[in-house]
């Protein structure tokens, strides 16, 4: 048996990638919903908008991954 080193490695690399960067989007998304100003406004929509929209593409990551994953959805 033979260990391709290689990509072993490249699939670490990857995962922590994708890891910090779903739990950065998440945590952007987060920030913004908790930390909008607390008046109405332009600023607020933007805020409110941005942090729904960061919480959306954090989902659709985590749902591609779970689709690469399950061999069934192929």
């Amino acid at each position: 048996m033979k260990i391709d080193w290689a990509s072993l490695g490249l699939v670490a690399v990857t995962t922590v990638v994708a890891a910090i960067s779903i739990v950065g989007i998440f945590a952007l998304g987060v920030a913004a919903l908790t930390h909008a100003p607390a008046g109405g406004g332009r600023p607020h929509l933007l805020a409110r908008a941005a942090g729904y929209g960061c919480l959306g593409v954090a989902g659709l990551i985590a749902l591609y991954g779970i689709y690469l994953i399950v061999p069934l959805f192929h």
